[in-house]
């Protein structure tokens, strides 16, 4: 079984800096840095990176969006805002600014706005092939408005971004969210990939275990990325476990034997893995949901 699984920070102190404190280099430097290996490959030969880089940045004003385009020329990065009067201004023109859009030759940051994202013409564009390839980062800026716009009713499209995250983009383009008025996990959690692993028996979900700490970086806790649900854990531990599947924002993979398939409910876990295949097909019904 081939796993491809992401170690982010989703809610990384990282990502709760103030106002003016260069959070925009968290879209700006992976741009750059892709284009400076790509126009050096020979210095650089055992890094896989995209000669035509693309990050998209979800933002809930023009005015931001401008902002951010404007920062990002300061360093020779063109952008585009993906907005009522551009997509006008392309339109009497009679140009098809999402074909230039999905070659990824024009623009390297897109700035759109939860509304436009929703938009059924985003789901072809984010599945066309050279934007798909291209695309780096997926950032959603001023996270917090996620519920506080989003729940409220005041703009109910900022409640599609975490849908449009889980069932359009790659496995292999990055997420992330800035705010300054928020703590850690209070909104940017559900913009994350939280997974539970089936297996069979105690001796696999050690040997999964230990292949997946391998592999975490060693920036990262392993200790609170992973933990494992099976019969010799202690009782506190699994209830812990169990607690924190939906609690902790940075536990992203439960390991577990069938123990966990029985009546277990939790809310945040997004993917369902088997190891191997059930033994009866009840077990399989038990283990996807």
């Amino acid at each position: 079984m081939a796993l491809n699984l992401k170690w982010t920070e989703p809610n990384s102190a990282e990502t709760l800096k103030t106002t003016g404190e260069g959070k925009s280099a968290l879209f700006i430097v992976p741009i750059l840095v892709h284009l400076e290996l790509s126009s050096n490959p020979t210095s650089y030969p055992s890094f896989k990176v995209q000669r035509d880089p693309v990050v998209m940045v979800i933002t809930p004003t023009k005015g931001l969006a401008t902002s951010i385009i404007h920062e990002a020329t300061a360093f020779g990065i063109q952008g585009l805002s993906y907005c009522h009067e551009t997509i006008s201004k392309y339109r009497i023109k009679k140009i098809d600014l999402e074909s230039l859009i999905c070659e990824c030759k024009s623009w390297n940051l897109i700035c759109i706005d939860p509304e436009h994202l929703s938009e059924p013409k985003w789901r072809h564009i984010i599945q066309h092939k050279t934007y798909c390839s291209n695309l780096i980062l997926f950032l959603v800026d001023e996270a917090h408005l996620v519920r506080a716009w989003g729940t409220s009713g005041f703009r109910p499209s900022f409640e599609s971004i975490g849908a449009f995250v889980k069932g359009c983009l790659p496995d292999s383009v990055s997420i992330a969210a800035t705010t300054a008025t928020c703590a850690p996990g209070d909104a940017t959690h559900a913009l994350g990939r939280k997974a539970i692993i089936h297996v069979n028996t105690i001796p696999e979900a050690y040997a999964i275990y230990e292949f997946l700490w391998d592999h975490i970086p060693p920036q990262y806790n392993r200790l609170r990325r992973m933990r494992m649900y099976h019969s010799t854990c202690p009782d506190e531990y699994n209830h812990k476990t169990f607690d924190l599947i939906d609690s902790d924002p940075f536990l992203q993979v439960v390991i577990g034997t069938p123990s966990i398939q029985q009546g277990i409910n939790r809310q945040q876990p997004l993917d369902s893995i088997a190891f191997r295949f059930p033994d009866t097909l009840d077990d399989f019904w038990q283990g996807t949901g």
